[in-house]
């Protein structure tokens, strides 16, 4: 995901410059100081992948001016990478058969996808337009297994960004992993002529779901270990 914070930072910064023009409240002098602040903080969280203080600033920067749209992407930007930390968590953890902890981690990111998709949408009230909303939205449902989600996101994104190349991709990865290998095959060629490159191959992305993989049952894998286990001959 560095593709999308790499943009946003960038994104912010020059918004940041600007800030300075932009109505505020009630004293516009005070609220765009603090609000300019805050996103300039933010951003440059972003960029040292400090997700939670990102996080903390981005609320700050809304807090005094609630219609910041730049907050608002920010935040949810933030708030995918707090998911994804939480995601893997709960994944190493169903691997350690450690159900306490892959389901306490999961329950985690499940919150942070909400606060990011609630981000988006906020995001969206002010700008219909604003084609990374829908992409964020788009990997958040790729992350739940939400696939047909994921599509309609990811088709609203090319919609209204036709060169952003790894929406593409990520719509051919949804495509490969429920077996619609034609339109797959045409979004992982259309990504590749838009220049996608991140060192893994088309697809790598398919195997998110939404932690089906944290229902594990002791009693039954003890029974299977003990049916397993060679009996002892008396012979």
């Amino acid at each position: 995901m560095r593709a999308v914070t790499s943009y946003i930072a960038v994104l912010l910064v020059a918004a940041v410059l600007c800030l300075g023009c932009k109505p505020s409240g009630d004293d516009p002098d005070k609220e765009g100081a603090a609000d300019s602040s805050a996103l300039a903080s933010g951003a440059h969280a972003l960029e040292k992948e400090e997700w939670t203080r990102a996080y903390d600033y981005f609320s700050e920067a809304l807090a005094a001016n609630d219609a910041e749209l730049d907050a608002y992407y920010g935040r949810a930007t933030a708030a995918l990478q707090i998911a994804q930390n939480h995601y893997r968590l709960a994944k190493a953890a169903a691997t350690n058969q450690d159900v306490e902890t892959g389901e306490s981690e999961a329950a985690k990111a499940d919150e942070s996808f909400q606060n990011a998709l609630d981000d988006c949408d906020k995001a969206l009230a002010l700008d219909p337009g604003f084609a990374d909303a829908y992409y964020i939205k788009g990997v958040v449902a790729q992350y739940q297994g939400a696939w047909e989600r994921g599509v309609e996101a990811f088709s609203e994104c090319v919609k209204l960004d036709p060169d952003r190349a790894e929406a593409y991709q990520r719509r051919g990865e949804i495509y490969d992993h429920v077996g619609d290998y034609m339109n797959a095959s045409v979004d992982f060629k259309k990504a590749s002529e838009l220049g996608y490159s991140d060192g893994t191959e088309p697809g790598a992305d398919a195997n998110l779901h939404d932690f089906s993989d944290l229902n594990y049952d002791a009693d039954e894998e003890q029974e299977s270990q003990e049916s397993a286990e060679p009996t002892e001959s008396n012979e």
